[in-house]
Parts: C-alpha cells; sequence; structure tokens
C-alpha cells in the first residue's frame, strides 16, 4: 500500500497521504487524467516531481517536500482513522459511534448542508483537461453545456 508524507520546512506542516489522497493532489494540479485505479508507482514519481508545486495550506509557501511514512506504527494509526473526503482531517470518534458511514467531519458536512462547499473540479473523460460549464442560447436547463478546455479542445 503507498503511503507518503507531505512536510512544509517553513511551518512545520505534515500530512500522511494515501494513494486516493496523492491522486486527488494531483488531478488539482492537472498533472493526473481521471483514472479510476492509477499505477501506485506512477502516483509516486509524480507526487515526487509536483510536490516543488503545491502549496502548504497552513503558511501558503511554495514547495513540499515528500518522504515515505517514518514507522509502521504511524502507518497503522493513519489506516485506522477514517478521514473526511472533504478536508483530509480525521473524523472525530464520536461522529462516526454516532453515524458509522460519515464520510465528512461535522464541519464539512455543516458546509455542505448551507451550500458553501467548493465543488471538485471536472476533467474531460478523452485528454484530462479542465471542463467549464458555459451557458448558449437555448432556454431551460439544456443550454448548459459541457466544454473542454483543452488545445486542441475535445468535444464532449
Amino acid at each position: 500500500m503507498l503511503s507518503k508524507q507531505l512536510h512544509c520546512t517553513g511551518c512545520g506542516y505534515q500530512t500522511t497521504l494515501g494513494a486516493d489522497d496523492i491522486a486527488v493532489r494531483l488531478r488539482l494540479l492537472g498533472h493526473l487524467r481521471r483514472d479510476a485505479d492509477p499505477d501506485e508507482g506512477v502516483l509516486a514519481e509524480l507526487l515526487a516531481s509536483s510536490a516543488q508545486n503545491m502549496t502548504c495550506p497552513t503558511c501558503k509557501s511554495v514547495g513540499l517536500g515528500v518522504s515515505d511514512t517514518a514507522a509502521q506504527d504511524e502507518a497503522d494509526d493513519w489506516q485506522a482513522a477514517v478521514l473526511c473526503e472533504v478536508c483530509r482531517q480525521p473524523i472525530p470518534e464520536e461522529r462516526l459511534e454516532f453515524a458509522p458511514d460519515a464520510k465528512r467531519c461535522v464541519g464539512c458536512q455543516e458546509k455542505a448542508e448551507q451550500g458553501t462547499l467548493p465543488e471538485e473540479p471536472d476533467f474531460c473523460p478523452r485528454c484530462g483537461s479542465l471542463v467549464e460549464l458555459r451557458v448558449s442560447r437555448g432556454a431551460g436547463l439544456t443550454r448548459y453545456k459541457r466544454f473542454c478546455t483543452g488545445d486542441p479542445p475535445c468535444r464532449l
């Protein structure tokens, strides 16, 4: 199982990432297409080369370091924790006792219910570029069309 640690030398921020977390971060940078099951070797290589472009969420400095997880005990603790699908922080045990199927922490769930949660960007299934939602001349819901931003743009 792939497990890497990102850390910031400026403020001491660090987080442990699994294969799914690495894929999400690489997709946000635009370095990975939407593949259902990317190879762990590819993910590790892309993370190592892309970490210098990642921004620290704490101090906002650019350039994070990548290392393997320090000890097996840490990896076991990380696997035991259930992480929020939005902020990637551990969900408190009290919430999991109340709602065992919870995928979000309380704060992110409240934001989702209020409609203030940012949406994940959509990617083109053909080329992996970002997809924009544009308004055409029609009326109703069908006037909203998805357009690829690639060069040249794909036809969706």
